[in-house]
């Protein structure tokens, strides 16, 4: 008689099998990396910082694996609550139904004192982001912003979404990706967390199109 497969939640399988710490060790070495770069192709600005967040202002388009590492951040915290969830999905399809380029509103992960709550486990996109123009400029549309363009870190992440894929048995679709805005790969991520159907779940998702997901590339 055949052995009945173990029937294990997203949270489980990623724990169990080391691929939550496996990515987020990745995402951190993409962010060091490109701070490690940026400061050696000039003075950063962002370093010595003292201006509103505009960089936490802008649209943040994340992978799924990072929305997972976030996920893990918010449970492990206690912060995984109805009321945060709700202001996931709030943020979400605000951003999502938004113009790339005119959004400018704080971050769900921005605490009152314009910190970044979830620093650890921010996204990629978070974290390789270094201006070299001066820090007012970021909340001046109009101005001309000089900026580290993270070509190298861009095809790790890309890389580690196909690794990602694989590892969870969730079958390519051609022609999709999965990402979407920062708040929605959060929820769905803590939605799925405890779902042992999570891979056909996932499937179904409407994950963006590589013409839909254009319209978000900023680099």
């Amino acid at each position: 008689m055949l052995a009945r497969m173990e029937v294990r939640t997203l949270g489980q399988f990623v724990e169990q099998e080391g691929v939550l710490a496996d990515v987020a060790a990745m995402i951190t070495e993409i962010n060091a990396r490109a701070g490690r770069e940026a400061k050696q192709l000039g003075k950063v600005s962002c370093l010595t910082c003292t201006a509103a967040k505009a960089c936490c202002q802008s649209m943040v388009v994340a992978r799924f694996y990072e929305g997972i590492v976030v996920a893990a951040e918010l449970r492990a915290t206690g912060r995984d609550t109805p009321e945060l969830r709700a202001r996931l999905d709030e943020a979400a399809r605000a951003m999502e139904a938004a113009d790339p380029y005119g959004w400018r509103r704080p971050c769900v992960f921005l605490d009152e004192r314009e910190r970044c709550t979830i620093y650890k486990a921010r996204p990629s996109p978070c974290g390789i982001l270094y201006v070299y123009s001066p820090a007012a400029a970021c909340s001046d549309p109009l101005a001309q912003i000089r900026a580290y363009i993270p070509h190298a870190e861009h095809a790790v992440a890309l890389e580690l979404e196909e690794k990602f894929r694989e590892r969870l048995s969730l079958r390519k679709k051609v022609g999709r990706r999965y990402l979407g805005v920062l708040p929605r790969m959060a929820l769905l991520a803590l939605e799925m967390w405890d779902r042992s159907d999570f891979r056909e779940a996932l499937r179904a998702h409407p994950w963006p199109t590589d013409a839909e997901a254009a319209r978000w590339d900023r680099r």
